[in-house]
């Protein structure tokens, strides 16, 4: 089968594509052009054009995983959320339906209950409504919830970039770094900190593999649910950040009087505040690796090297 992939040039189209080479020719579509190697084809294009910015159209494409979006969670003030992912989708359906391609799989996200609470989750909640009406013979769509790298595949997502903010925040990334390396001998006094959430509640922390085997094996028409069905409590993972970070990290429902430096972490992290209540998602991942302490210790590991 031919297939052409959006976003291919991204973490999740990164895990994906290797998956998919194995059975498939497939069309590379990013920015950016990817290297040839066996059953991939890279192509220039842009989502936010017409027939996705190609000059010359493949012929026999038979189906399309749309992963192009911009996961960012602040304000969209130049309108780049919006027009990405909704135009972007737009503009995917129209390629599917002027070039005959009955297949469309889109990538959303688990974050689409109610009306959206920012900007990137309204925009998929239309995406969504837009595809599942746009008249493609076939659409499939994937719902993975926060997506995670590994230690083979690192990322930099959302709650990398949380744990980076809390670490900058303090003002100690170098002394943090040290001590994930294993390098500092002195001890260092380490502060409580605390943000508000609910410390029982879940976070759906999954990892871009298991999301990446979800969508090679999810080919029935339908919405597959590409979450862990075992995931940390909000309580585990203050625990598991804390011990890497030399910060005694809390998550507590009730009000407390902000310090200065909880005041400043809270506007700098406002935009993840609505995560750390937890989330109680279907899951149709089966055999999902556990969260773990020393997975998240590889996580801020990461990060820091990033």
């Amino acid at each position: 089968m031919r297939v052409l992939v959006t976003g291919a040039s991204g973490f999740l189209g990164k895990a994906l594509l290797p998956r998919l080479t194995v059975r498939n020719t497939v069309y590379a579509l990013s920015r950016r052009p990817l290297k040839i190697s066996k059953n991939l084809i890279p192509l220039v294009g842009d989502i936010t054009e017409s027939n996705l910015g190609l000059d010359s159209t493949p012929k026999g494409i038979e189906r399309v995983y749309h992963l192009a979006a911009l996961h960012n969670l602040g304000e969209d003030r130049d309108n780049s959320i919006w027009n990405t992912n909704v135009t972007g989708t737009e503009n995917v359906i129209d390629f599917c339906l002027k070039h005959g391609i009955p297949e469309l799989y889109f990538c959303s996200t688990a974050y689409t209950v109610g009306e959206g609470r920012n900007v990137y989750e309204k925009s998929k909640i239309l995406c969504e409504e837009t595809v599942q009406h746009s008249g493609i013979r076939k659409v499939v769509i994937f719902k993975p919830s926060i997506v995670m790298g590994t230690k083979e595949n690192p990322f930099i997502g959302h709650f990398s970039q949380f744990v980076a903010l809390l670490i900058r925040t303090h003002g100690k990334a170098e002394l943090v770094r040290r001590k994930v390396e294993g390098t500092l001998r002195l001890p260092v006094i380490e502060p409580v900190f605390r943000v508000k959430g609910n410390p029982e509640g879940y976070l759906n922390l999954t990892t871009v593999d298991a999301v990446a085997e979800g969508m090679v094996k999810g080919r029935n028409k339908g919405t597959y649910w590409l979450t862990n069905p075992a995931p940390p409590t909000l309580r585990q993972l203050a625990k598991w950040i804390g011990e890497s970070t030399m910060v005694e990290f809390k998550i507590q429902p009730d009000d407390f009087h902000k310090t200065p430096i909880e005041a400043l972490f809270a506007r700098r992290v406002s935009a993840f505040e609505p995560y750390l209540w937890g989330d109680n998602f279907p899951s149709h991942i089966k055999g999902h690796p556990l969260i773990t302490r020393e997975f998240i210790h590889e996580v801020i590991v990461s990060s820091l090297k990033g």
